[in-house]
Formats: C-alpha cells, structure tokens, sequence
C-alpha cells in the first residue's frame, strides 16, 4: 500500500493503517503454515522480537498446534477470515460467516477471541467495516508492504521496507508457501537492519 497513510488514516478513521505507538508493528499474514510459521518463530526468539499473526481459520483448524506456540511464545494474532477469499464483492452473510467461523475457531483453541481483523488482499468496503463494528473488531491493514510473497530479490524487499519504516509503522510480511523457501534469507538480515536503527517492535496491543 504506498498511498499515503496519514491520508488514509484520516478518509477512513476505524482502519489502523499505523499507530501512535514509539514502535513498529510486524504482522505476518495467511499462516499458520507448517514449516514458514515455526521457521518465522524462531527468527523471531533468536531476536527477542514480538508480531502479530494474521491467520486463517481454515489454517488453524490443521495446525492448533502451532497457534498455541504462537501465543505462548508472546505474540498476537488477529482474524484473516476463514478461506482468504476477497471479501469486497460478497454479501454481508458470507462476509459475517467468514470472520464469525474464524473467531469460533480462535475461541476453541486458545479460550479467547482477538480484536483485529485483517481482509484478505487488503480489499474492503463500508459492507465490511460495518460487520466488523457489529461483531466488535477493527480492521488492520497496514502501511508498508514488503511483497516478501512475490519479490525473487532480497534487495528489493529491504528496500520497500526500510526507505519508508518510521514509529507508528505496520508493515506486511507472509508465512506461507510463498515465502517458506525464502524467509530465512531476507526476513533475519532486515530485522537485525530494524534493530541496529534503535526501533523498538511492538505487537498490535490485545
């Protein structure tokens, strides 16, 4: 996303684009994956580094186990609808039974809901953030994108993120197929980056 987000924040008031905080925001979306999420994990204990992971309920019902690692290990997760499907074009049943599913998923594995919903592909309309506002999450999007899903170059990745990462920043990275190949290569060497420029990172606050 590289319209401004000041300007977002201000046209669309109940999205988080960025935060107030004297930190940054690492959201990682699409898992649990069997191997890019424990793989991001452990990137993420070796550096003492907190995130929010946007999941799928159809993920989280094949791998429980990983969503409660994650939550014992000190991170966050958030709703990322059920089947990843665009949501901006449904009706308001399929978009409610969508995020609902996900929620009651969430509510058996961990005995407790979240409060962020993140649309699949970053699509949304006043259909979604009405839905949202009767169930009582908001919705995240974000205001850097890595595009760590489709780059082929490390240095293109670097390059989105840290010539636009300021405090308030929420940036997007994947732990899915798409990445599980590559992760360990671009996601360890622009963390250490983050952290030698003093930024403090915060998970999206429960």
């Amino acid at each position: 996303m590289r319209c401004d987000a000041r300007i977002l924040d201000l046209l669309f008031p109940s999205v988080l684009f960025t935060t107030t905080a004297a930190g940054i925001h690492l959201t990682f979306d699409d898992g649990p994956h069997p191997t890019a999420t424990p793989a991001v994990l452990n990137i993420l204990r070796e550096r003492n580094i907190r995130a929010t992971f946007f999941f799928l309920g159809q993920n989280m019902q094949q791998y429980p186990d990983i969503v409660r690692q994650v939550v014992a290990e000190g991170h966050h997760i958030g709703n990322h609808s059920y089947t990843h499907t665009n949501l901006f074009f449904k009706d308001e049943s399929f978009i409610r039974k969508e995020i609902i599913q996900t929620e009651e998923i969430l509510e058996s594995t961990l005995g407790k809901r979240t409060k962020y919903f993140r649309p699949p592909y970053g699509y949304f309309n006043l259909t979604i953030l009405n839905v949202l506002k009767e169930i009582g999450l908001t919705c995240v999007l974000w205001s850097i994108d890595s595009k760590d899903y489709r780059s082929k170059r490390q240095f293109d990745i670097e390059r989105r993120v840290i010539h636009h990462v300021s405090n308030g920043s929420i940036l997007l990275f994947h732990d899915n197929k798409d990445t599980v190949q590559k992760l360990h290569t671009y996601l360890p060497f622009l963390l250490d980056i983050l952290l030698g420029k003093d930024f403090v990172f915060k998970p999206l606050q429960s």
